[in-house]
């Protein structure tokens, strides 16, 4: 024989031999094994227990700080090449200054010297834009070509240089505008010009140059400042500017430089999420109060090229459950998470803060999806602990209701059960003893059956009402007679009859009413 099939027979034998408690604490247990490793696989391929909240949350979470931290790094290293392009700037400043013999408020009016300046920085500010990873680069010295004209007390000479046509944060051949600064510098250098293009710089336009301006030259060393986002006049582009003072050895301010990092560039180089996410988009913006403004800061989309498109209208944030935020405009809604960001130090420090979120509609269709997850696994569970307990049932539990049902109608049947094959032994037992003393009370009946025709007339006459189960009293009105006279014709009834008492007188009324019921069915057949 097979090992395995003699194997699985002793176990048979045995578990014919336990009695039913211990099949029971068996099967409860083979019952238990099965259900807990249906709710592991559960657990292990669709984290049943895992709030649906909880899962958008930490998933939300999980890209915010992965989308802080590429930006922190990201304006940490703008910032260390701006500081390292405002000392090389104010080197080139001075040393200029020293060759020629002059003083910084002397070069106002000196369009040679300017033009000088201009074209010794020029290299700097190329490779600095370059290896900065931004859209664009300037530097705005604090004097002026002409004084004379009418707005020369907000005009600034300086260089501006910002990449064309990006589709690519880091193109292969860098093709560049000329936005401001002296015309054959440009031109020299193969820079197309910008359609804005001007000679110099506004300060009306750029409101954070006198913030720089101002700052004690003891607070000069390592300080820069993030804007703001602000519109190029007469164009659709937008951006952000990184700005460094130029302050020289002796505190005296020179002007500032810095980089450009536009709406565009930021969508390019700064994705949020991964292919996985299709949906998500990371903001960095002001806060203010219960307000985000999406129109002072940048906004990225996913790896797929989504983004959601955000314009200037600010968004009403309301905390919901399970850490999540609400981000409400005008006509779009938004659930994420938000988290604060440093990106200049002080005296700048503005309130940035950085949101990661996705469409609301995207996430109920989440919500929707892990509730019927959730609905699917538990009627795959419930299904599999009914097929379970079925197949349980089938060999287990049928012999023993067959055994009874035997037992029910007097047949012999072993159920290797010892506890119910013992019961249907003491039944089977019991139903001989009961049958003996069936026999022994029908042959009493037999008795008062004949005794009946002992009855006189006036005693008939109450013991058919009492086969019409009238009380005694019933009687009495009935027959027009006292209770007592009742009472004396049961006297006389029960002798005749046989009873002792009015309950063994009932006992045989309900008898013969069944027997007599029984002639009248076989009579009828």
């Amino acid at each position: 024989m097979n090992p395995l099939k003699e194997l699985i027979l002793n176990m048979q034998m045995r578990l014919c031999c336990l009695d039913l408690r211990s099949r029971l604490y068996m099967y409860i247990a083979v019952l238990v094994t099965i259900l807990s490793s249906c709710i592991c696989l559960l657990v292990i391929f669709i984290d049943i227990f895992t709030f649906p909240k909880d899962a958008i949350r930490n998933e939300l979470e999980k890209g915010l700080n992965a989308y802080k931290s590429n930006l922190s790094s990201y304006f940490s290293n703008t910032a260390a090449h701006g500081i390292r392009f405002s000392k090389i700037s104010v080197y080139e400043i001075e040393k200029l200054l020293e060759k020629k013999e002059i003083s910084f408020s002397e070069i106002a009016n000196n369009s040679v010297i300017i033009d000088t300046l201009q074209k010794n920085i020029y290299d700097l500010l190329y490779r600095s834009m370059i290896l900065a990873n931004c859209s664009g680069a300037f530097i705005i010295f604090d004097t002026t070509i002409n004084t004379r004209l009418p707005d020369a007390a907000d005009s600034r000479s300086g260089m501006y240089l910002k990449l064309q046509n990006l589709r690519t944060p880091t193109p292969e051949n860098y093709e560049m505008f000329w936005v401001r600064g002296i015309a054959h510098i440009g031109t020299e250098n193969g820079h197309f010009f910008h359609n804005k293009w001007e000679l110099e710089f506004s300060l009306k336009k750029l409101p954070f140059y006198r913030h720089l301006k101002n700052i004690h030259p003891s607070h000069s060393e390592d300080v820069y400042f993030v804007t703001p986002r602000i519109k190029l006049p007469g164009t659709w582009e937008s951006m952000v500017f990184l700005c460094v003072p130029l302050v020289g050895s002796n505190g005296e301010f020179y002007g500032i430089c810095g980089f450009e990092i536009s709406t565009m560039y930021f969508k390019l180089a700064h994705k949020a999420g991964n292919g996985d996410d299709e949906c998500v988009t990371g903001l960095v913006a002001h806060r203010q109060q219960q307000w985000l403004l999406p129109g002072t800061g940048l906004e990225s989309g996913s790896a797929s090229g989504y983004y959601a498109g955000l314009d200037d209208t600010p968004l009403r944030v309301e905390s919901l459950s399970r850490g999540l935020n609400r981000y409400v405009s005008s006509n779009r809604v938004f659930i994420g998470v938000e988290s604060p960001i440093t990106l200049s130090p002080q005296p700048f420090g503005e309130n940035w803060s950085v949101a990661y979120f996705i469409p609301e509609s995207t996430y109920t269709a989440r919500l929707n999806e892990c509730y019927i997850k959730t609905a699917l696994a538990c009627t795959i569970f419930i299904l599999v602990a009914l097929a379970v307990s079925y197949l349980l049932t089938k060999r287990y539990v049928t012999p023993l209701l067959n055994g009874i049902e035997a037992a029910k109608k007097g047949a012999a049947m072993q159920t290797n059960i010892v506890e119910i094959d013992e019961l249907i032994s003491h039944l089977s037992q019991k139903d001989k003893v009961n049958a003996a003393t069936a026999e022994a009370d029908m042959s009493g009946f037999y008795q008062f059956r004949e005794n009946i025709k002992k009855l006189s007339q006036a005693e008939r006459l109450v013991f058919d009402l009492y086969l019409k189960d009238y009380s005694a009293q019933k009687i009495a009105d009935t027959l027009f007679i006292s209770i007592h006279t009742v009472k004396s014709h049961n006297r006389n009834i029960y002798a005749k009859l046989g009873v002792s008492s009015r309950k063994e007188l009932m006992l045989y009324i309900r008898m013969l009413k069944g027997h007599c019921g029984e002639e009248r069915t076989a009579e009828q057949e």
